[in-house]
């Protein structure tokens, strides 16, 4: 007989379909339970079916709102909906309910940092502390969000006494070996990174010492000894987050065929959204330093990766929406939903930029939601993104970047996918390359400047002077100077690359 342990146990291994169908069985024995709803919901959201999350939630907490966690599931609930008013409600109404519980402060710091609310964020993990004060994880977190907020030496000292205190931390560790620009001589960072290499219980944490040691040799131009360690942790990685390859493939070739044919995709009109700006383009071909020179004008609001978009598109999909082919209620429900999860302040901006690069897949759905936004589309070399993104531990999210295969035939994909829509949407699309912006920078931003229409300013020049939260892996880059050094890097790994560069030259993307 199934019981409440049993659907636990199953949600506990990661059988998150058995755990929900066993609690769907139980409801139906037992009634609403307030317990046997939570715990469906979150495997729901684990799942990905958000609405059904979002409906279990909501009935758990009718029955018992008093339970700090199940807000705080909530919470997580409608982050994945982008709906972060309600995100930020529940997250007050669980550290309410809770105020001297550190899990529930520290889980309400990742929902407000996950929503760009860093001075919450900061002040919930300050508080978790001062109540734990050894806990490892809450001074790494503590550390990633001064680190987002460019307090370098401050997240040092977060970093160093996660990494000090039992069981440490190899998050902390390898962004405090970026921070402090160990060497390989520095003997005891090194050896504490090969013990976690070989030896820590996860794969994860085996896969991000391996590549801060890879990061180590690279520095310091061991480029062969480095791209081997880049290949080891890349295999980690890949292990414990697959990426279904064919069927990114077949639904970027599937959007082409759907939207060519005459007649089946019809631009929409108007002035809705023309305050927005989406930046687009691979991963590592220059969205950060795009939008961080943005970021210097006045007029501009940059918020960051935000995944809204990929929200709204998973949402009409699970409902048997086909995002491209869309009607003026599912129009304006995206609409509304969208700029329900930007800042507040947005609506003081003339401006305000999206960095979710990967949003060059819903191109066509945000053309049609918002008719007046515009695209920026950052290039840059073929072997340099693809090296780049192969040598970047992406904690989550960008599943191919851990095999060089993936990673170029999704290169190849979005070129394609790009070429499409620049045909298609020629006067709302700007191409920002990474070469020309870095080697002639004013010119670039004039450019820049003049398609987004906006008034040229010398701020832009020097957007590393710019005091504003960076999440991304680029979060250290943007904050130096403008610099060339990293054209061209992928000719110190010719050989590794060869078989990337063959299936360039077979797709003619590279001479």
């Amino acid at each position: 007989m199934i019981t409440f342990q049993l659907a636990k146990q199953a949600y506990a291994q990661g059988q998150y379909q058995q755990a929900a169908s066993a609690c769907e069985q139980l409801l139906t024995r037992l009634g609403k339970r307030d317990d046997l709803l939570n715990l469906k919901a979150l495997s729901c959201l684990a799942l990905g079916h958000l609405e059904d999350a979002e409906e279990s939630i909501r009935q758990a907490l009718k029955l018992n709102p008093r339970v700090a966690g199940m807000h705080l599931n909530a919470g997580r609930i409608y982050l994945g909906l982008a709906r972060n008013k309600l995100v930020k409600r529940h997250t007050r109404e669980g550290v309410r309910l809770a105020s001297r519980d550190p899990a529930v402060l520290y889980q309400a710091a990742l929902l407000y940092r996950d929503c760009n609310d860093y001075e919450q964020a900061l002040r919930h993990i300050e508080r978790c502390l001062m109540i734990q004060p050894d806990l490892s994880h809450g001074w790494q977190l503590k550390g990633s969000i001064l680190t987002d907020i460019g307090d370098f030496e401050a997240a040092r000292q977060a970093f160093e006494k996660s990494v000090s205190l039992p069981p440490g931390n190899v998050r902390a560790l390898s962004t405090l070996v970026r921070i402090r620009g160990d060497r390989l001589a520095d003997t005891h960072t090194v050896a504490a990174l090969e013990r976690l290499r070989f030896g820590a219980e996860s794969l994860s944490d085996r896969g991000t010492a391996t590549f801060t040691l890879a990061d180590m040799h690279r520095r310091e131009k061991k480029y062969d000894t480095a791209f081997e360690l880049y290949r080891e942790a890349n295999q980690c990685m890949a292990s414990i987050m697959p990426f279904a390859l064919d069927a990114w493939e077949q639904k970027a070739e599937k959007t082409i065929c759907d939207t060519a044919r005459a007649g089946s995709f019809t631009p929409s009109t108007g002035s809705t959204g023309a305050k927005l700006v989406f930046i687009i383009g691979m991963p590592r071909s220059g969205t950060s330093l795009c939008e961080q020179v943005l970021s210097a004008h006045a007029s501009v609001l940059a918020c960051g990766e935000l995944s809204a978009m990929q929200n709204i598109e998973d949402s009409l999909e699970r409902r048997g929406f086909e995002p491209n082919k869309l009607q003026a209620p599912q129009l304006e429900s995206a609409a509304s939903q969208y700029l329900s999860a930007l800042p507040k302040e947005q609506q003081k901006y003339l401006r305000v930029t999206d960095k979710a690069p990967m949003n060059f897949e819903r191109i066509g759905l945000i053309s049609q939601v918002f008719p007046a936004a515009r695209f920026l589309y950052c290039t840059r070399h073929p072997l340099d993104t693809i090296l780049s993104c192969y040598i970047q531990n992406f904690q989550a999210g960008l599943n191919f970047a851990f095999s060089l295969e993936q990673i170029t035939r999704v290169y190849i994909g979005q070129v394609g996918l790009m070429q499409h829509w620049q045909d298609l949407l020629p006067k709302r699309i700007h191409t920002v390359n990474y070469e020309s912006l870095v080697t002639n920078l004013e010119s670039e931003v004039r450019a820049m400047a003049a398609f987004l229409q906006l008034e040229f300013e010398t701020g832009m020049l020097q957007p590393h002077r710019q005091q504003r939260a960076v999440t991304t892996a680029s979060n250290l880059q943007v904050r130096k100077p403008v610099y060339t050094s990293s054209i061209g890097n992928w000719k110190n790994y010719k050989t590794q690359l060869q078989v990337v560069n063959d299936m360039l030259q077979a797709h003619e993307l590279i001479t």
